[in-house]
């Protein structure tokens, strides 16, 4: 056996811990910075925000303790919690049926089957496909899911764990009690002819089911109060989650003014204390101590070139879209990532990660910076428009059409074409879907 050596030459990209934060902290939306700086703050000795009282003063001789106090205290909790459950609906599923003595094997169909629940509050994959997916000796069998399913649909929220509307709807009408004849008209609606309800074909409706143009009415006034969605009540509401502008553009002066919304973020600071020690006599530091100290000023700088490029990435774009400031939405200039990219001298993946998830206050609402880039139309003037000005002028179109009588989807093509906008039935279509607008007989609003 023969030992040789090779060389080889290769090359790839490595990212610095500066890097890595940096790029970091530019991708996160508002909230999630907010939560890093906290992170960092519980984690990093050496950081506090602005805006907080400034620490008791420590000496060289305490340092070590204190580090050791604040490490302690990062995993503190509040044993009597009296804030009111914010469930998801996997948390809510596994605890409101751990009450019922499973088996190991059903225990894991049980835990398979709710992970594919999705939020809405439905089974989205088929009970064959799950069972080849479990690693069961022997596999399972379909009645095995099929009874867990039962036991998942009967001993929580209803409609939980529906396979389809028809089934979510009806799950939800087992627990109401009633006039017997509504809840059968009701049950055979939502099993047999769902779609002809979606069709508001009222006649054929009533020939099938056999019965009056009240007795129909009370049936899809019931439909009606029934939740489509079930899972969504579970959605968790995390204060951050509220939308907060990170920028405003404000007119002063007969100008449009960017600005960054200060108040917005948290500011933080090294604690002088531990920054004049680090400076007299760093020798009393350890090298993790030492790294965390850097960290803390990496993190302070990266933050602060993070509203740097923020703004000016915001300013970019407002001054590309001064007839949106001043007429509206319908006047939106189409953008690509490259015209701001260029402009700034920066590059078309930071201009992405700035504008994800960072939001402006504009005089005709709060959009993610992103909203201002996408497509382009021409128009019979010879200028272009963006195709999110299209799509609000299809809204604004429908919103005022006759109830009655709505607007085809070649009524809307031709209604644009005499604004000198050139666009084809199809292409309506897609952003009516787009929009989420039903189709026109389906808007069409008729009197049973």
């Amino acid at each position: 056996m023969k030992i040789r050596f090779n060389l080889k030459l290769s090359q790839s990209l490595r990212l610095t811990p500066l890097l890595q934060q940096s790029i970091k902290l530019l991708q996160a939306s508002q909230s999630e910075l907010n939560q890093l700086i906290e992170d960092y703050i519980n984690d990093n000795i050496f950081l506090e925000l602005e805006d907080q009282p400034e620490s008791n003063s420590v000496s060289q001789s305490n340092f070590n303790s204190s580090k050791e106090i604040s490490f302690k205290n990062d995993y503190s909790y509040e044993l009597f919690d009296t804030e009111i459950k914010n469930q998801t609906l996997k948390e809510y599923l596994v605890e409101n049926l751990s009450i019922f003595s499973f088996t190991d094997r059903d225990q894991i169909i049980f835990l398979v089957l709710i992970d594919s629940i999705n939020d809405d509050g439905y089974l989205i994959e088929p009970l064959e496909n799950i069972i080849e997916a479990m690693p069961f000796e022997p596999i399972a069998e379909l009645k095995e899911l099929e009874d867990i399913l039962t036991l998942i649909q009967n001993s929580s929220s209803p409609g939980i764990g529906a396979r389809n509307l028809s089934e979510c709807l009806s799950l939800q009408l087992k627990v109401i009690k009633g006039n017997k004849k509504l809840t059968d008209i009701t049950f055979k609606i939502c099993n047999e002819f769902l779609n002809l309800l979606g069709n508001k074909n009222y006649s054929l409706l009533k020939n099938n089911l056999k019965c009056d143009d009240s007795e129909l009415n009370e049936a899809i006034k019931l439909i009606k109060s029934l939740n489509p969605k079930p899972g969504q009540v579970f959605q968790r509401i995390d204060p951050q989650d509220f939308i907060k502008a990170d920028t405003k553009v404000e007119k002063s002066d007969g100008r449009w003014d960017v600005s960054l919304i200060e108040d917005n973020f948290l500011r933080l600071k090294i604690i002088e204390d531990y920054q004049d020690i680090a400076k007299t006599d760093s020798d009393k530091f350890d090298k993790e101590s030492k790294d965390k100290l850097q960290e803390a000023k990496w993190l302070i700088k990266n933050l602060r070139e993070r509203s740097i490029t923020i703004i000016r990435v915001s300013r970019a774009i407002m001054k590309k879209q001064i007839d949106f400031l001043e007429k509206g939405k319908l006047f939106l200039k189409p953008l690509i990532l490259k015209n701001i990219a260029e402009e700034l001298d920066l590059h078309e993946s930071t201009i992405s990660r700035v504008t994800t998830n960072k939001f402006i206050s504009s005089p005709h609402g709060i959009f993610e910076l992103k909203y201002f880039f996408g497509s382009t139309i021409k128009i019979d003037n010879g200028n272009d428009l963006s195709s999110k000005a299209i799509l609000f002028r299809i809204k604004e179109l429908i919103k005022n059409e006759s109830s009655s009588s709505p607007f085809s989807d070649e009524q809307l093509s031709l209604l644009l074409k005499k604004e000198g906008i050139q666009i084809a039935r199809r292409t309506i279509a897609k952003y009516r879907t787009i929009l989420r607008i039903l189709p026109t007989n389906q808007r069409k609003k008729t009197q049973l």
